[in-house]
C-alpha cells in the first residue's frame, strides 16, 4: 500500500487500516480492547504491519520510510538497549510522581524521540521528555521534581550538555548519551523476530512526564497514565481511507502535548507522520519544500509559521497548502486576516484544542464547507461540562472543565470561550484567558482584550499590548506598522486615538484610556517578545518596556498634580473635602460625611491614599502661604493614617506639623478611654443561660472577604456541627439590608480565587447578609435583627484593616462594630450562651514580650500599661480584647468570650495561596528586585492559614468555658537562617544575604518604582519592629490553646515543598517577576 508519494511515486489505491477496540473509558481490562500504547503498538506490527507509521526527512535531502512492524521493531531493541545500559529503581511513599523513577529524555524532535519515550513506556519506566529549548536550571528543577533516576541526551546535544550532564552525576543521576534512531531502525525487519510488549496492570499508574512551558517560572512536570494516553491518540473522525491515511506533516515538536497527536494519529487512525530533518528549525519556505516532495495530505502547526507561510511571495505558500485535506493550528491565535486570506485561498483550516494535562480535546477531521475555522470542534467521546459565564458586552461567554479518565477531580481551563450557535454543542472558539486580566491599583479587573484587538486590526498597527498592573488605569504600547519618527508621534496618537475611544465605550469604566498621554510606542531597536506559538509574551514584554511604561505614569502623575490649584487656607476644610472627592470619586454624598469622619471609613484605600498624597503636595506647592514650609515631609506617606479627618489634616497643614505617633507613655492613656468609651452598659438580663452549645451551630462571620476569614468559612462549612454560616458584610452607604434573615448568596469567586472548594451541599450553608458595622442594631431592621439574635449560636470576628500605618482612633469603627456584636450575642431569647470568638493579634502583646525577651507570653489578659505601644493596630486589637473582657463581667450569664491572639498567619499549606498585602510577601518581594535577601537571625513559628482555620473552628466548639485569651502559634519553631535560604532557593537569589539593616537602607534608597519595593512604604515598621516580633524575641505560650485544639497540638513546621508553593503562587499571580535561570 502506498497513501503518500516520495519523490514523485504516486500511490494508486489504499489498502484499509485495520483499527482495533481500545478501552480507556474504563479501569477494567475488557476482552477484545487494547490498553495501552505498547499494546497498540503489538497490534500494528501483526494487523498493519506494512502500512506506514513514519517518514523522516533527513538533511542529505532523502527519506526514511517506517512501516508499523519496522517501527516495532525499533521499539523493542531500544527497550533491549535500555535494559541492559540503564539502573532502574522504584520509588516509594507519597511524594513521588510514578512508581519507577523516570529516565529523562533530552533530544532533538525527530522519530528517535519517539522510539525512546515508547521503549520506555514498553518496559514500565515513565519517560521525563524534556524541551531542548529548557536552560539547565530548568532541568534540575524537573529531575529534581520528578524523582528521576537517569538522564538519555542526543549525541547532539551531548558536547553542549557536558556541565549539566557532569552536575547531574555528581548528584547521583546516570547519565548516557542514546543512540540515533538508525542504530535500531532495520528496513524490511520482522516484527515476529521479537516478543510482544509486557501488558500492564494498572491503566491508571503514570507512564509519561511532560512539563509546562514555564512561561510563569519554572517548567512543572505533568504526569499522564497509560488511558489518558490511549484516549490521547484516539481524537480522530475521518470520512473516508483515503482522509485517515493521507501523509501527514507536523513541525510540532514531540516534547508538547500537542506534538504527540500526530504519532499518536499513525498508530490509531492509520495516519502516516512526516517530519523535519532534526538539524534544521523548520522554517516557511522548508516547509513548502517539503510538501512539494512528499505531496503531504495534512499538516499540524503553529499559527506563526502559517503566517509566515501565508507571506511568501505569489502565493507560494498558499498554493502548497490548498490541495490538503486540512491544514491544523492550534496553540495560539492565527491572525483573523491570515485565517481569511488562507481559506480565501481554497485552504481547509482546522481548529485544535487541548491542554498537556487533558489532551487533545477537540477532534481531528478533514473539513466541510459547513465547518468554521475559527472554532474547534469538541470530541463527545470524553466527560466534560460547559460553564456559561458573565456576558462580556452582550456576548455569551463559557467555560470548560474536563474530567479526565481516572482523575477524581474536573479540570477548569482558564480560557473564556464563545460558542457557533450553528453548533452549539460542540464549536467553541477561546477568545481570552483569566489571566489575560489586568488587575489596577484599585482592585477592579481589566480586560484588555477588546482595547488590544482593535488596535492590532488596524491597518497602521501590528500589535498592541495594554499594561497597567498595580497601577489607577491602563495604557497601551502600540507597534506601528511602520516606523514613527519621534517627532511624528504625537500625530501618530491623534490618528488612533478615536479607535482608542471607541474601544473604551465596550469596556468597563475603570478600563478605559484616561488620556492620549497613556498610549506609548514601541521604540527603534526593540522588538514585541512573542512566545514560539507566536503570541504576545505579556510579562517579558512588560519588563522589556518597562522604561517606556513608567515613563507614561510619570505623565499622567504630573498632569494630575498640574489640576489641582492653590489651597484655599481661609475655607481648608471644606476646600480638602472637595479636593478628596473630585480626584478619589468617592461614592457617598458630599452632604453624608463631615469634617470628623475618617477617610478610611469612607472606603479610601491604601493606594487611593498615595493617590491624594501627591494632588495634595502639588496644591500645598501653589500656596503662597505654604511655599517655604517642607510640605512633602509634613504631608508625609503616613500623613492620612494621622489625620485621618478633615478637621486633622486642616489642624496639620495649617500648623505646617508633622506630628508623629503618640509617644507610649500617652498610649496606655488612649487605650483606656477608649475601652471606656466602647465597653458595654451594665447587663439589664440577669437571667443565667446553660453553657453554649455545639451542635446545630448557626454562625456569625465577619471578615470572610479575607485570607484568615475566607479558610475560617471554609473549614466552618465543611464542619457537620454547622448547619448555617452567614457571613456579615459591610453595606454600601446608603443601601439597605436585605429583608430576609435568610441572608444574600456568597460570592463563590471569594473561595475559588484561594483555591478553596465547597460541594453544593457545603455552598447550600453559606449566605451574606449587609450591614452596616457602626449602626445601631448593625443597620438592619428590628424583625431582621431580632430573628438573627434568636438563631444565633456563635460569632467569630475576624474583620480587621491590615494596616500598620492607621493610628488608633482611625479604628473606633472596629470598636464600634464589635460593641454591635457583643450586644446581639448577649440580647435576644434562648437558654444557651452564645460565644463570641475574637481574633486577636500577638501585636497587641509585643511590647511585653520584648520586655523580656525569648520568654513565653502566657495566654492571659494584660494591662494597658504594659502593653500599649502607640501602633494603631496593636493598640486597637488591644482595646478589643479590653472590650472583651468587661463583656465577659457585664454579660457572665449570657455570653461566653475568648480572644485568640495570632502570631504570623503564613499561606496556605495545601495551596500556597499567601495574601500579596501582608509583610513577609512585601519583604520576599522587595529582595527579589534588588536582588538579594537581609539575614534574620533568630527563630519562628509560622501557622499556615488553612491550619489556623482549623484550629479557630475547634476552639470555637470546645466545651466547656472558653479561657478569655488563647494564643494561635506554631508551637514547633524552626529556625529563620533555614527558612531565608529557602526562599532565596526558590527565588533563584544567588547573591549572599545582607545584614537586615544595611539590606533596609539598600532598599529605601533605591528609586526606582515603590511597587517594586514595597517594604519602602512600611520602613518605619521593617525598621523598628519587624525583626522584634518576626524573629523570636515574642513568643506566645500556647498550653491553653493545644488543649483546646488537636489541630495545634499536632502542627508541624513549613516544609520546603510549602516554601515552593508560596514562591509559584506569587510568581504565578503576578505579585513577583518571573524568575531567573
Amino acid at each position: 500500500m502506498v497513501v503518500h508519494s516520495i519523490d514523485g511515486v504516486s500511490g494508486t489505491h489504499v489498502r484499509p487500516f485495520v483499527r482495533p477496540a481500545v478501552n480507556f473509558a474504563s479501569d477494567k481490562r475488557l476482552e477484545g480492547h487494547l490498553h495501552s500504547l505498547p499494546e497498540l503498538i503489538d497490534f500494528n506490527a501483526v494487523h498493519n504491519p506494512s502500512h506506514t507509521f513514519c517518514v523522516q526527512a533527513k538533511s542529505t535531502g532523502s527519506f526514511d520510510t517506517i512501516s508499523h512492524a519496522e517501527f516495532k521493531v525499533a521499539v523493542s531493541r531500544c527497550a533491549a538497549w535500555l535494559r541492559q545500559n540503564l539502573p532502574t529503581r522504584k520509588t516509594s511513599g507519597e511524594v513521588f510522581l510514578t512508581e519507577t523513577a523516570p529516565v529523562a529524555l533530552f533530544m532533538e524532535s525527530d522519530v528517535g524521540l519517539v522510539i525512546f519515550e515508547f521503549a520506555l513506556i514498553s518496559i514500565g519506566v515513565p519517560p521525563l521528555v524534556m524541551s531542548a529549548r529548557l536552560p539547565p536550571a530548568a532541568i534540575n528543577a524537573l529531575i529534581e521534581a520528578t524523582s528521576t533516576g537517569s538522564i538519555i541526551v542526543s549525541r547532539r546535544f551531548s558536547e553542549p550538555a557536558k556541565p549539566l550532564l557532569a552536575a547531574l552525576a555528581s548528584k547521583g543521576i546516570s547519565t548516557h548519551v542514546g543512540c540515533g534512531y538508525e542504530s535500531f531502525y532495520e528496513p524490511r525487519a520482522d516484527a515476529s523476530s521479537v516478543p510482544d510488549f509486557e501488558r500492564h496492570v494498572n491503566p491508571d499508574s503514570t507512564i509519561l512526564l511532560l512539563h509546562s512551558s514555564g512561561t510563569t517560572g519554572l517548567p512543572k512536570p505533568i504526569p499522564l497514565t497509560h488511558r489518558q494516553l490511549l484516549f490521547a491518540v484516539n481524537c480522530h473522525k475521518f470520512d473516508t481511507e483515503e482522509q485517515a491515511q493521507g501523509l501527514n506533516l507536523s513541525t510540532l515538536p514531540l516534547f508538547h502535548g500537542f506534538g504527540l497527536v500526530a504519532p499518536g494519529l499513525s498508530l490509531s487512525a492509520g495516519k502516516p507522520t512526516l517530519y523535519h530533518a532534526s538539524d534544521g528549525i523548520p522554517n516557511a519556505a522548508s516547509i513548502v519544500e517539503l510538501i512539494r516532495k512528499t505531496n503531504a495530505r495534512s499538516m499540524m502547526t503553529v499559527p506563526f509559521l502559517l503566517d509566515a507561510i501565508c507571506a511568501l511571495p505569489n502565493d507560494e505558500g498558499i498554493r502548497a497548502l490548498a490541495h490538503m485535506d486540512f491544514v491544523g493550528t492550534g496553540g495560539a491565535a492565527l491572525g483573523a486576516g491570515v485565517g481569511d486570506r488562507l481559506t480565501a485561498g481554497g485552504v481547509k483550516l482546522l481548529n485544535f484544542y487541548g491542554t498537556t494535562e487533558t489532551g487533545p480535546l477537540s477532534l481531528t477531521f478533514a473539513p466541510t464547507g459547513s465547518y468554521d475555522w475559527k472554532y474547534f470542534r469538541l470530541r463527545t467521546d470524553m466527560n466534560f461540562r460547559v460553564t456559561e459565564l458573565e456576558p462580556v458586552d452582550g456576548e455569551r461567554r463559557f467555560r470548560l472543565t474536563v474530567f479526565p479518565f481516572g482523575g477524581t477531580e474536573g479540570f477548569e481551563i482558564a480560557d473564556q470561550l464563545v460558542r457557533n450557535e450553528r453548533y452549539p454543542e460542540t464549536d467553541f472558539a477561546a477568545v481570552g484567558r483569566d489571566d489575560d486580566v489586568i488587575v489596577l491599583a484599585t482592585g477592579e479587573k481589566a480586560n484588555p482584550l477588546i482595547l488590544e484587538t482593535m488596535l492590532s486590526e488596524a491597518p497602521m498597527i501590528r500589535s498592541a499590548i495594554a499594561f497597567g498592573e498595580n497601577q489607577f488605569n491602563l495604557g497601551v504600547i502600540v507597534e506601528p506598522a511602520e516606523p514613527v519618527a519621534p517627532e511624528d508621534e504625537d500625530n501618530f496618537r491623534e490618528k488612533i486615538w478615536p479607535i482608542v475611544v471607541a474601544a473604551g465605550r465596550k469596556m468597563d469604566a475603570s478600563s478605559r484610556i484616561p488620556s492620549i498621554d497613556a498610549i506609548t510606542f514601541v521604540p527603534s531597536g526593540k522588538v514585541v517578545p512573542r512566545t514560539d506559538k507566536g503570541s504576545i509574551a505579556r510579562k517579558e514584554t512588560y519588563a522589556l518596556f518597562e522604561k517606556e511604561i513608567k515613563a507614561v505614569y510619570d505623565k499622567l502623575t504630573r498632569a494630575a498634580a498640574d489640576a489641582a490649584g492653590p489651597l484655599d487656607l481661609d475655607n481648608l476644610e471644606d476646600h480638602l473635602k472637595a479636593l478628596i472627592h473630585e480626584h478619589v470619586k468617592l461614592q457617598t454624598p458630599l452632604s453624608s460625611w463631615g469634617v470628623d469622619d475618617s477617610i478610611f471609613d469612607l472606603g479610601v484605600d491604601s493606594l487611593q491614599a498615595l493617590q491624594l498624597r501627591r494632588v495634595l503636595i502639588a496644591a500645598a506647592a501653589k500656596t503662597e502661604a505654604l511655599k517655604d514650609a517642607e510640605m512633602a515631609k509634613i504631608i508625609s506617606p503616613q500623613f492620612f493614617y494621622l489625620h485621618p479627618s478633615l478637621r486633622e489634616m486642616a489642624t496639620a497643614i495649617s500648623e505646617r506639623s508633622s506630628a508623629g505617633a503618640n509617644p507610649v507613655q500617652d498610649a496606655a492613656r488612649e487605650v483606656n478611654e477608649l475601652v471606656d468609651l466602647y465597653s458595654p452598659v451594665e447587663s439589664t438580663m440577669p437571667q443565667l443561660k446553660q453553657p453554649s452549645s455545639f451542635e446545630d451551630a448557626f454562625v456569625l462571620l465577619t471578615g470572610s472577604s479575607g485570607s484568615l476569614g475566607s479558610h475560617c468559612l471554609a473549614d466552618l462549612a465543611r464542619r457537620r456541627d454547622v448547619s448555617r454560616i452567614i457571613c456579615l458584610v459591610r453595606s454600601a452607604k446608603g443601601a439597605n439590608a436585605p429583608p430576609h434573615p435568610s441572608g444574600g448568596v456568597f460570592d463563590r469567586k471569594v473561595l475559588e480565587a484561594r483555591g478553596l472548594g465547597l460541594t453544593e451541599e457545603e455552598w447550600s450553608k453559606v449566605a451574606t447578609l449587609e450591614v452596616d458595622p457602626t449602626a445601631e442594631r448593625l443597620g438592619l431592621a428590628p424583625m431582621v435583627f431580632a430573628a438573627i439574635q434568636e438563631r444565633v449560636t456563635h460569632v467569630i470576628h475576624a474583620a480587621w484593616s491590615m494596616n500598620y500605618l492607621m493610628r488608633l482612633r482611625s479604628f473606633q469603627y472596629q470598636f464600634k462594630f464589635l460593641r454591635n456584636l457583643i450586644g446581639l450575642a448577649a440580647g435576644g431569647p434562648g437558654t444557651r450562651r452564645r460565644r463570641l470568638v475574637f481574633i486577636s493579634s500577638i501585636a497587641a502583646v509585643a511590647r511585653v514580650g520584648l520586655h523580656n525577651p525569648g520568654s513565653a507570653i502566657p495566654e492571659a489578659p494584660v494591662s494597658p500599661e504594659d502593653a500599649a505601644c502607640g501602633i494603631g493596630y496593636a493598640d486597637g486589637k488591644l482595646v478589643c480584647e479590653k472590650i472583651l473582657e468587661r463583656a465577659a463581667q457585664t454579660y457572665a450569664g449570657q455570653l461566653e468570650v475568648t480572644s485568640i491572639r495570632c502570631g504570623q498567619i503564613a499561606g496556605a499549606r495545601s495551596t500556597g495561596v499567601w495574601n500579596v498585602n501582608e509583610q513577609i510577601p512585601m519583604l520576599l518581594k522587595s529582595a527579589q528586585n534588588i536582588g538579594f535577601l537581609p539575614q534574620l537571625s533568630g527563630e519562628l513559628s509560622w501557622v499556615p492559614v488553612d491550619d489556623a482555620a482549623s484550629v479557630i473552628s475547634e476552639i470555637t466548639f470546645a466545651s466547656g468555658e472558653p479561657p478569655l485569651i488563647q494564643h494561635l502559634e506554631n508551637p514547633r519553631r524552626q529556625p529563620w537562617s533555614g527558612l531565608i535560604d529557602a526562599f532565596g532557593h526558590h527565588l533563584r537569589l544567588s547573591e549572599p544575604n545582607v545584614p537586615f539593616e544595611d539590606w533596609l537602607a539598600q532598599v529605601a534608597s533605591n528609586d526606582r518604582d515603590d511597587n517594586l519595593y514595597p517594604v519602602k512604604k512600611l520602613h518605619s515598621f521593617f525598621k523598628h519592629s519587624f525583626r522584634a516580633v518576626a524573629c523570636g524575641a515574642v513568643i506566645l505560650d500556647t498550653y491553653v490553646a493545644k488543649n483546646q485544639s488537636t489541630t495545634l497540638r499536632n502542627m508541624g513546621t513549613l516544609s520546603d515543598a510549602e516554601i515552593q508553593k508560596y514562591v509559584k503562587y506569587w510568581v504565578d499571580v503576578g505579585y513577583m517577576g518571573k524568575l531567573g535561570n
